[in-house]
């Protein structure tokens, strides 16, 4: 019979044991994905964003971004409730009355820029959000919002409020769409992929969206003026989550590198991420020689007291809800002020 030293025996059973046990540590999870590989959601902040868990946990856990929409935009949230995939990411805004709390940061003039509009969005989520019950079935990781949007208009120009008049302007969602109405505009809900040619059929006017996104969806070529809107008109607030069933089948050592990578983390990634991409999308728009118009401080201030109503009903709707709405609102413009990107921090003496 052939013996063996206690030394060899040892290292004969590790070996046997370790490729067995690896394979059965590494969890394959597919995350849902409406928006093409390229685009910036994708590329610059969930795709990064996966790569960060898969490295840090060793590659125990493994992402696939699903190259294939199952679902549009809307459906995305009970997708992922019905467990078609085990992560998803939505826009908030595009299921109306859904995540009214969450859209805080929705409300006109929250979001001065994408650092601060993204970290405000997820502190405030992270402080009030557990009593929310918006998300039920769903374990959020991230919340983000999108850089500051411009109105792109490719017939007429807004130098002023009152040139919104009687324009027609798309928007992406039912706040936008309120927003535009009340600035006295008719606003129209299209797919992006469809704002070039309702433009240049005159279907549509003008667009809101952030410099990278008329860039990013080919409208570039018809936009003639750009109207930016110092303080952020408005913004969306996208989600990122996990099935609450793929989540509760995460070790803890799993759910640790989650959450490290994600909730400010992910906020900050998406500052990153969109102010760069606004970055190259203006300077292909000045390259095709468009003419960017800011709106004066007196208009701006004209925007806030033709929107404050928003706020109210939301505060309404906050307190139908059983919430302190004020205190929720207050929190959130507290945390936009301490992340906000134009801060001065360096004083002199």
């Amino acid at each position: 019979m052939k013996r063996f030293t206690g030394t060899a025996l040892a290292a004969m059973i590790a070996g046997a044991l370790a490729v067995p046990a690896t394979a059965q540590e590494v969890k394959h999870l597919r995350i849902g994905s409406w928006l093409p590989a390229h685009h910036l959601i994708v590329s610059g902040i969930i795709q990064p964003w996966a790569d960060a868990i898969e490295d840090e946990t060793g590659g125990s856990l493994e992402f696939e971004v699903m190259t294939s929409a199952l679902g549009p935009p809307p459906a995305q949230f009970d997708l992922l409730l019905d467990r078609a995939f085990d992560v998803g990411y939505g826009v908030s805004g595009h299921n109306a009355g859904r995540f009214t709390m969450t859209q805080v940061m929705d409300l006109p003039f929250m979001s001065p820029d994408p650092w601060a509009g993204s970290a405000a969005s997820w502190a405030t989520y992270e402080k009030f959000g557990g009593e929310y019950g918006e998300h039920e079935g769903a374990h959020v990781v991230g919340l983000f919002t999108h850089s500051n949007p411009n109105i792109n208009m490719a017939n007429g120009r807004v130098e002023t409020l009152s040139d919104l008049e009687g324009k027609t302007i798309r928007v992406g969602g039912n706040v936008t769409g309120r927003m535009m109405s009340e600035l006295g505009a008719s606003p129209v809900q299209l797919p992006p992929t469809e704002a070039q040619t309702a433009m240049s059929r005159g279907v549509a006017d003008g667009i809101t969206f952030p410099s990278e996104s008329i860039d990013f969806f080919g409208i570039t070529p018809v936009i003639k003026s750009i109207t930016q809107i110092p303080g952020g008109l408005y913004t969306d607030t996208f989600w990122v989550a996990f099935n609450q069933d793929s989540w509760d089948e995460l070790t803890d050592e799993q759910k640790a590198a989650v959450e490290k990578h994600s909730g400010m983390a992910m906020a900050l990634l998406a500052g990153w991420a969109w102010t760069n991409g606004d970055k190259l999308g203006e300077s292909k728009l000045k390259e095709q020689g468009v003419e960017f118009i800011t709106l004066s401080d007196e208009d701006v201030e004209a925007a806030k007291e033709k929107l404050s109503p928003l706020e109210e009903e939301w505060l309404t709707q906050a307190d139908e809800k059983g919430f302190d709405g004020q205190e929720i609102l207050d929190y959130a413009r507290a945390m936009v002020k301490h992340y906000s990107a134009d801060k001065v921090v360096n004083i002199p003496q």
